[in-house]
């Protein structure tokens, strides 16, 4: 019998757990698919008997006993709103059939109207939000965030990296007083911090280091690397409100990437001013002059965030 090889072995079981991992996954996709468009013929016949009132629902429910508690009353009106909302055609090019039915009726339930819920849904999926994860979009009101345009002086490369609020509920009020303060707390909280920054974030560094060739050291409050766009992006972190000088500064650390950290791989650095207040003329104005990609995000704590989200709201409406 020949000699097992270590190495080769725990190379051979990595790979088997690997092969169980990905086919019980897609086993569990197809799996829910199914069940979710079981669902949505069910509340399609349902919906076919309105006239007949909760009574009909209330006698099915009693008869579908025996296929276990997923068919009570209260599941199976479920399932009828479900089907009054969407078509067949939209549920099979949907997402909706890649989400576990007990995050699907969360977002109908907290949803306000059906392009919300179609935001939810695409959103899931995209982000592999847990139901947990989901109702704390819902708390910090991600959709509304989401129609606010930040301020860009790139629109078409940064919307997708940029977003007009960030919600710091993992942050309190009392624990920021400096810029170092925040910086920390974010850095503690970082799964959290990457987490609402959207995906694609990845940590390079705090205060991290440029060797620069004059011998002078410089040093970036964050700098991050986002997988989507293939491109570093230098965080400046500001207390409070923005000033046009800090768009210089950043700019000349967004060169300074360029020259000393990018390469041929990677795309033209990014930089993202991350503050409390902008004063929006000063924004606009600066950003004409940038060659450079460049985005404010203006951050909130979470007790902070509804009222300023009703503000901004109005001014777009």
């Amino acid at each position: 019998m020949q000699e097992i090889i270590e190495k080769d072995f725990l190379n051979d079981l990595e790979k088997i757990k690997r092969t169980i991992q990905t086919n019980r996954n897609k086993a569990l996709y197809v799996v829910n698919s199914a069940m979710i468009i079981t669902y949505y013929q069910i509340g399609s016949i349902i919906n076919k008997r309105k006239k007949w009132g909760n009574k009909y629902i209330q006698r099915l429910a009693d008869d579908l006993r025996e296929y276990g508690r997923g068919y009570s009353r209260e599941q199976l009106k479920r399932m009828a709103r479900f089907s009054s909302l969407f078509n067949e055609e939209e549920i099979g090019a949907q997402v909706v059939t890649q989400i576990p039915w007990g995050t699907i009726v969360l977002i109908m339930m907290k949803a306000a109207n059906k392009d919300e819920m179609l935001w939810y849904f695409g959103q899931t999926v995209k982000n592999t939000w847990s139901r947990a994860n989901v109702l704390k979009q819902f708390q910090n009101q991600a959709y509304q965030r989401h129609q606010i345009e930040p301020m860009t002086n790139e629109p078409e490369l940064l919307n997708e990296v940029v977003k007009d609020t960030l919600s710091f509920d993992f942050i309190s009020k009392s624990d920021v007083q400096t810029e170092q303060d925040l910086k920390n707390k974010l850095i503690d909280n970082i799964i959290l911090f990457l987490q609402e920054l959207g995906q694609g974030f990845a940590l390079v560094g705090k205060e991290y280091r440029l060797a620069a060739p004059n011998g002078r050291n410089y040093y970036l409050d964050l700098l991050m690397y986002h997988t989507k766009i293939h491109a570093y992006v230098v965080v400046e972190v500001k207390l409070d409100i923005v000033e046009p000088k800090d768009f210089g500064q950043l700019n000349f650390y967004i060169n300074a990437v360029n020259e000393l950290e990018k390469t041929t791989d990677d795309n033209d650095t990014v930089g993202i001013l991350l503050c409390k207040n902008v004063n929006n003329f000063e924004v606009q104005t600066t950003l004409k002059g940038m060659n450079n990609p460049i985005g404010v995000s203006k951050y909130r704590l979470f007790e902070e965030l509804p009222s300023y989200l009703e503000k901004r709201l109005k001014e777009i409406e």
